[in-house]
């Protein structure tokens, strides 16, 4: 918990619970009076008014005066989270409309990540953002050689993330099908799961002994290398109208800031980027941000996937008012959930 955090007792952690709480289920101002009747904290109102004075006094809310109700400030919400968010799972109904959208794209990551993105804007009603899974470096996974011509060969590389590539290789001397497929049984014994540098460093000591082995090597890395330059993950955002139709963007100003917060590239990446290990989710509240247009917006994101391999990233844009125990245990179980396709993906021969 914050310092700030460790001033307050236990009635004054509950009452900021509640205002947060019903905060995000109405986003009208919390009153005293509103407290009082609906939580039982066994104090009058005028206790409750003083507490609220207290939690402004220290940065947690605001109130235009001190009969209003009270506003969460940012600190708020982090305490929220801390306090509340992690505790539950998604419902049942969430797990198996995840499992209806994705389990059917198979073998497809694309399919996964828009499958994904369109599941959890549904779910939390703001702007879902899911990425395809991606290594750090392309990767191969496998490669075939299919016999085209006596000096031509189709070959079709798989890389470790599930992408395809594939080019025609020409060579300097007839050559048949069993001959390809024999090569190729070698190259993918040796190459299996190196990148671009690591084939040129694996290949160096025998280069030149094997004219179309090295046709073909230097075919791999030139299409690791394209893979690397124009292969950025595929990114599938879904959800704007759920998030404009919330009440913080009526006004036609705030509206169309939002638009282009979303449709800014630049800001997407950061939100992308943003510091989520694997498996676990991290949320970016209100200024806590390092993006100047995020300032308003609260960010929950986790990455999925394999470390060091293939890894993809599953998110939430929206207001600082946020449904956060939604929000955290949705993006948890679809990160635990693509994490296990990718395993899967990688695994399979």
């Amino acid at each position: 918990m914050t310092t700030a955090t460790v001033q307050l007792n236990e009635r004054r952690q509950s009452l900021l619970e509640f205002i947060v709480g019903d905060y995000i289920q109405t986003a009208v101002p919390v009153a005293s009076q509103q407290i009082a009747k609906r939580h039982r904290l066994r104090v009058s109102p005028a206790t409750i008014r003083n507490d609220m004075a207290e939690l402004e006094e220290l940065g947690y809310i605001s109130r235009p005066h001190a009969s209003a109700g009270g506003v969460p400030a940012d600190a708020a919400y982090r305490f929220y989270v801390e306090r509340v968010a992690p505790r539950p799972r998604p419902s049942r109904r969430f797990e198996a409309r995840v499992r209806s959208a994705i389990e059917p794209e198979a073998g497809d990551p694309e399919g996964w990540a828009r499958g994904a993105a369109a599941v959890l804007s549904d779910a939390v009603l703001n702007v879902a953002i899911a990425t395809t899974p991606r290594a750090s470096h392309a990767r191969i996974k496998q490669l075939q050689l299919v016999h085209l011509h006596d000096r031509r060969a189709l070959l079709v590389l798989v890389m470790q993330e599930a992408r395809l590539r594939q080019h025609i290789v020409p060579f300097g001397e007839p050559i048949s099908q069993d001959e390809l497929t024999g090569l190729a049984v070698r190259l993918n014994a040796t190459l299996s799961g190196l990148s671009a540098a690591d084939v040129r460093r694996v290949w160096e000591p025998v280069l030149g002994y094997d004219a179309v082995a090295d046709a073909v090597v230097a075919e791999l890395t030139r299409l690791l290398d394209e893979e690397e330059r124009e292969g950025l993950a595929h990114r599938y955002t879904e959800g704007l109208g759920h998030m404009l139709s919330q009440p913080e963007f009526q006004s036609a100003v705030s509206a169309r800031e939002a638009v282009e917060v979303v449709e800014d590239d630049s800001t997407l990446r950061g939100v992308l980027s943003e510091r989520a290990g694997a498996g676990s989710v991290q949320v970016i509240i209100g200024g806590e941000s390092h993006s100047q247009q995020l300032r308003r917006y609260s960010v929950v994101i986790a990455r999925y996937g394999t470390p060091g391999q293939a890894m993809g990233v599953i998110g939430i844009l929206g207001p600082t008012r946020m449904d956060y125990v939604r929000a955290i245990s949705s993006v948890r179980y679809l990160a635990d959930f693509l994490s296990g396709l990718v395993g899967a993906l990688e695994e399979a021969p």
